[in-house]
Formats: C-alpha cells, sequence, structure tokens
C-alpha cells in the first residue's frame, strides 16, 4: 500500500520513512503540508500520515483539503501532534482525521496504528465494490422489469394493429382492382363520344364538365402510384408490428443446433453491401473448435446481423468493425461485436435497449433491432450488454447458455 508521508523535521520523517518501509509499504515523503497537497492531487494514497504543525499549510488545512476533494476512493488520515489536549484531539478528529498519534510516536504503536488503518481502506475497498455490484445488479433488473413490461405492451398492440391492417390491406386490394376496371370503363365511354354527340347532344356538354372538373388525367396517371405508395406503407407498418411480435415473444420455432462462427460468416456476406456502401471492413476473430449452440436459428441470425449492422452503420469511411467469439468452460458461448465509430452518449446508454429509441435521423431507422436483440438473447436465457466511450466506439457483447434456459 502506498503511504504519503508529511513532516517538516527531516530526522522524523527519516524515522518514520525507514520504519514503515521495513513493513514493506511504499512511502513518498514531503517536507511540508502544501508539498503533501500536490503530490496528493497527482495520485491517489489510500494512508496518509501528517504532521500537524509545519509550514505553509498545518496538517489540519491538508486533512480539510483531502476530505474536500471529494475523491471517489477513501484515504485514510492519521495526525502526528505533540498535542495532547482533548479539545485539540476533538478538533482534529471533526476536520476529517481519522486517528492521532501523539509525538514522539512508539514505533509499536505507529504499525499498530497503520496497519488498522490499512484494515479500514480494505473494508472500505469491499465496501465500494459491493455497493458497485449492487448498482450494477439493480439496474440490470431495473431494465429487464421496464423491457418485459414493454414486451406485454407490444404483444397486445402487435395483436390489436394487426387486424386493421388487414383490413385496410384486403380492402385496398379490392380497390386497387375494381379501380382498374372503372378506368377501363371510362375509356370505353370515352370512344363513344361522337356516336353520343349525334345520339345525345344534350349529354355531351355536361359530360365534359364531369371530365373537367374530375380530372380523370390527372387521376389516370398518379393512381397507380399512390396504389403503390399505400401499400408500401401498409408493409412498413407490417414491418414494424413484425417487429413488436419478435421483441415481444420467440416465434414458436424448433430448437437446432447452429454453429456461430459459420453464422457470422454468412451474416458478413448478407452484409457485402451495407459494407460496400459504406467502405467498411468487417474483421472476423473466431475461436476454433466453437461448440455448437443450441437455439431458435432464425432468431441468433437475427441478433447477429442487428449488432453488425449497428457497428457498420456507426463506423465512418474506412473504419472497421471486428467480431469475435469465445467459449467458456461451463459451454457458454461468447460474441463481442465492436465498432470504432462515434460511440454513444452516456446519457443514451440507458435507453439503448429500449424499442423505437434510435440516435439516428428520422426515418433513418426504427429504434427496434437492438431492443428486438436483447428480447432474443433475455428469452435463450443468455445475456447482452454495451461499453461505450464517445468519439471512441462501442463493443457490444453477448454471452448466450449452451440452450436456453427454462423459465
Amino acid at each position: 500500500m502506498k503511504i504519503l508521508v508529511a513532516d517538516d523535521s527531516a530526522m522524523m520523517r527519516h524515522v518514520l520513512v525507514e520504519s514503515l518501509k521495513q513493513w514493506d509499504y511504499e512511502i513518498v515523503a514531503t517536507e511540508n503540508g502544501a508539498e503533501a497537497w500536490q503530490r496528493f492531487q497527482q495520485e491517489h494514497f489510500p494512508l496518509v500520515l501528517s504532521d500537524w504543525m509545519m509550514p505553509e499549510m498545518d496538517g489540519l488545512e491538508l486533512v480539510t483539503r483531502i476530505r474536500a476533494s471529494q475523491s471517489a476512493e477513501y484515504t485514510y488520515i492519521i495526525l502526528l501532534t505533540a498535542k495532547s489536549e482533548k479539545e485539540d484531539l476533538v478538533h482534529a478528529m471533526e476536520a476529517g482525521a481519522d486517528d492521532f498519534l501523539i509525538k514522539p510516536c512508539d514505533s509499536e504503536e505507529l504499525r499498530v496504528r497503520v496497519r488498522e488503518g490499512e484494515r479500514i481502506i480494505r473494508l472500505e475497498q469491499s465496501l465500494a465494490e459491493q455497493n458497485r455490484q449492487l448498482r450494477e445488479t439493480q439496474a440490470a433488473l431495473v431494465q429487464s422489469e421496464k423491457l418485459a413490461g414493454l414486451g406485454q405492451l407490444a404483444a397486445g398492440m402487435a395483436h390489436e394493429i394487426n387486424n386493421p391492417i388487414s383490413i385496410v390491406s384486403n380492402n385496398l386490394a379490392v380497390l386497387r382492382r375494381e379501380v382498374a376496371g372503372l378506368m377501363e370503363l371510362l375509356e370505353k365511354y370515352r370512344s363513344l363520344g361522337d356516336a353520343l354527340a349525334a345520339s345525345r347532344p344534350d349529354l355531351v356538354g355536361e359530360l365534359e364538365q364531369l371530365d373537367e372538373d374530375g380530372d380523370w388525367e390527372w387521376v389516370q396517371e398518379n393512381l397507380p402510384h399512390l396504389f403503390e405508395s399505400s401499400t408500401d406503407g401498409l408493409k412498413r407498418v407490417r414491418d414494424i408490428v413484425k417487429n413488436l411480435r419478435d421483441f415481444a415473444r420467440l416465434d414458436e420455432a424448433e430448437l437446432d443446433q447452429v454453429d456461430i462462427n459459420a453464422s457470422l460468416r454468412s451474416t458478413r456476406e448478407v452484409l457485402a453491401h451495407k459494407m460496400q456502401a459504406g467502405q467498411v471492413t468487417v474483421k472476423l476473430s473466431l475461436q476454433d473448435d466453437l461448440p455448437l449452440l443450441v437455439c431458435h436459428p432464425a432468431k441468433i441470425h437475427q441478433v447477429l446481423y442487428n449488432l453488425l449492422l449497428n457497428g457498420i452503420q456507426a463506423s465512418e469511411s474506412g473504419g472497421r468493425v471486428e467480431a469475435r467469439t469465445s467459449a467458456g468452460d461451463d459451454g457458454t458461448i461468447t460474441v463481442e461485436v465492436q465498432d470504432h465509430g462515434s460511440g454513444i452518449d452516456a446519457e443514451h446508454l440507458p435507453r439503448i435497449f429500449d424499442p423505437f429509441f434510435t440516435t439516428q435521423p428520422v426515418g433513418g431507422g426504427t429504434g427496434m433491432g437492438l431492443a428486438i436483440s436483447y428480447g432474443i438473447v433475455r428469452d435463450h436465457g443468455g445475456t447482452i450488454d454495451v461499453k461505450s466511450e464517445k468519439g471512441r466506439g462501442s463493443t457490444f457483447r453477448v454471452t448466450l447458455p449452451p440452450r436456453p434456459q427454462p423459465e
């Protein structure tokens, strides 16, 4: 453990340093509080041993500054002092000192006090690590519960939206067929214009006026495009509904064995046109003899496709995406997809697996790719997480058990 020593007495510094070194501590010695504070700002010291009375900056001010620094890691502070009055010692402890030693200090007492400080530091570090793990677990549980609720909502929405879409699609198909017949009938009537003018001249003017008011030339020219765009719009809604269903649950497909390495190779081939358009290369680093994975193949292929596509889209021209596979001793398979693109803002990270959340421009994506991937991996009993740094890219990590876990 590294200890910062601050004492203006050269002899006392020497005694402290030599004593602490023989107990296998790493020591940085300073001549006063100002120098000690400067060193503390440059690197972290778990334990500080400081004299109280020093020129430029005394030990009490050093303690106050260390406590006010809001360091992420705790620092244990022992004050060395010739003062023995109760009020002075209480004042030092209230300022933030953890312990004190009366000068001249006994070597054995120094060893015991430092050992006690080290024990408390270890406890603080252990507590901080446990708190970190608890926060991560809580965040994972919140995300899982949130997405479970969204999955139920998505399933209901998909069912309710599908019915009116089917009605509109069928009606549109019928309307398209019947309108084509009406347009053909209109052309036949137009061909009878001369004969009608001879037999019923009183109707000719009225029919010409109706023809002009209806702007049938424009209708006849643009109607096919209107039907086409309406059909495309309904197809897009159907795709969104399908994505909602995929996010909500897995299809009732049979389980099968899949070679993840082969799946990554084929997925890269499928995305070749995207790679070429964006001038991005995808490098595969695949573990040999990777065990086969029992899964729903189409769904796992979809996860790999979404992750590789995201990496390609996040990369700049000339960029590179790396996909890696590995297997654990327990048979779990891990897939990592890393890009070196723009990265993800820290404020967006908690939301990237939410349905319809996307950082792409409007119309650039539905925001369902990662949400669907999360649901698929979750339903297989695996985990998916991301590490990202703004301006330095992102790494998605998927871990899957040898076969889907029973609910």
